[in-house]
């Protein structure tokens, strides 16, 4: 590796960004297979190249015999690890925190992240929403970035003065060894229900790829520390396994470390009682729902078990911000309209029982699955919407290159009633407020904070805050 380092200028897997003297790495991915690019690459200047197919490496040498080539046994790693090294290691001179989980991912990074602000910490986000230091924003893709665009926002957001780093980790990511090698400080284990089925197969790789970042921490720092949620039953697990690995903390109603009690939510906000130690602690905060009270409380408890003061984590609660499609109300003169990026089973149903507990007249869902994602959680999910709302509008949700009707059909297939089909969502968002009654509460869920609507393989631009304000009449 020492010897690659001096003599490459960058490094990339994509053989469009090859410059002189960089550094190819090709990735066998789920789509694309990098080996089919390699002599683009060469060709654009490439003069390093990891790759793992030993006869595509023999027959290359023939031809390039100017050009190093090395194998590896699996080049993601072999990415992050050389992308660690290239980045001059900025993980360890950053205290980093990894948030994982089904749900909740964005808030507790957001909520940590305004905490760490009120708290003095110069502090970097990466996640779902975007990737930012301060006022600079750097261009986003995915919830946790590739190693190498990862080691790279560390450096850079540590060269602008960050101190701490906040992420959002995905299954996808440390499944793809996309954070490999990092040195964390702590992590979070918010919950684990149905999704991405389509990628992970089974419950069980899923659990697995959730479980491997902790490995990860305990490997890179035993003195790390590891807040989980045992209410939810493969955290339970999770607490188990890992509790002799590094420092275990337990959150959730039952007897933990901060056992959460007396949740109250009304329209203005959600109030609730942290125990720890034997002393009580009551919270409020402007966040509703009851998964917000969870993603609250990891945030406290990570906080404190990183040496912050409990007392100002729970006053500062109250000056927390609610995070742009989690959650977010818009507020008309007769009813309530929530935009929430809610797309699994479980995140629907949390947020729909929720809205259940505050005082209302009809409670209304629109909402649809993406395309060409997992179809097995479509049917689970408007058995959900079916259950709690007392009209249910099916729309498009990033349909992608599915039929939005085969989408809707399956989505029907969990449902004993007729819901009301709309598949332009605009239009769906439309009937459900023109048809809304004084003390409603409509939800919109599944694209939260997303800016677009992916249609046949083009992203046109869709808000669904923005669009309930049009026909609300507050734009």
């Amino acid at each position: 590796m020492e010897e690659i380092l001096k003599k490459i200028k960058g490094i990339t897997n994509n053989s469009k960004k090859v410059e002189k003297d960089f550094l190819f790495v090709a990735i066998k991915g789920t789509s694309v297979d990098g080996h089919n690019f390699i002599e683009e690459a060469i060709k654009k200047g490439a003069s390093f190249i990891f790759l793992h197919e030993k006869k595509l490496k023999e027959k290359l040498e023939k031809k390039y015999p100017h050009i190093n080539f090395y194998l590896f046994e699996n080049t993601r790693k072999a990415q992050a690890e050389i992308s660690k090294l290239f980045y001059e290691k900025p993980d360890e001179k950053l205290k980093i925190i990894g948030v994982t989980g089904t749900n909740g991912k964005t808030t507790t990074t957001n909520l940590i992240y305004q905490y760490l602000n009120f708290l003095g910490k110069n502090t970097g986000i990466i996640g779902t929403i975007e990737y930012r230091y301060k006022d600079h924003i750097y261009a986003s893709g995915r919830t946790t970035p590739d190693s190498i665009e990862w080691f790279y926002l560390l450096k850079d957001m540590k060269k602008k003065g960050a101190e701490y780093i906040v992420s959002e980790i995905s299954s996808h990511a440390v499944d793809q060894h996309r954070i490999y090698g990092t040195n964390f400080t702590g992590g979070i284990f918010t919950n684990l229900s149905q999704d991405h089925l389509d990628y992970h197969k089974t419950m069980e790789n899923y659990y697995q790829a959730k479980k491997a970042f902790f490995d990860y921490i305990a490997k890179t720092n035993p003195d790390a520390v590891a807040v989980v949620n045992t209410d939810n039953s493969y955290g339970k697990r999770l607490f188990k396994e890992i509790k002799n690995k590094l420092k275990t903390i337990s959150f959730g109603k039952e007897t933990v470390d901060y056992q959460i009690s007396d949740i109250d939510i009304s329209i203005k906000g959600t109030t609730f009682k942290i125990k720890h130690k034997n002393q009580i602690y009551t919270i409020k905060t402007k966040l509703l729902g009851e998964f917000n009270v969870y993603n609250l409380t990891a945030s406290i408890a990570l906080l404190h078990s990183l040496g912050f003061d409990l007392d100002f984590l729970v006053e500062k609660a109250q000056d927390l911000k609610p995070i742009k499609g989690r959650f977010e109300t818009i507020y008309s003169e007769n009813f309530l309209v929530v935009n929430d990026y809610a797309h699994t089973p479980d995140a629907l149903e949390n947020i729909l029982k929720s809205l259940k507990k505050i005082k209302h007249n009809r409670l209304i869902v629109v909402f649809g699955a993406g395309g060409d994602r997992d179809k097995t959680k479509r049917p689970l999910m408007g058995k959900v919407a079916e259950k709690y709302a007392d009209i249910v509008f099916l729309t498009s949700d990033n349909p992608r290159s599915e039929n939005p009707e085969e989408i809707i059909k399956d989505i029907k297939s969990g449902m004993k009633k007729e819901p009301v089909v709309e598949i332009d969502r605009e239009k769906a968002i439309e009937k459900a407020i023109t048809q809304a009654k004084k003390g409603d509460i409509i939800l919109i869920a599944g694209k939260g904070h997303e800016t677009y609507q992916e249609i046949k393989g083009k992203k046109y631009p869709f808000d669904d805050t923005q669009i309930a304000k049009k026909y609300l009449n507050l734009l």
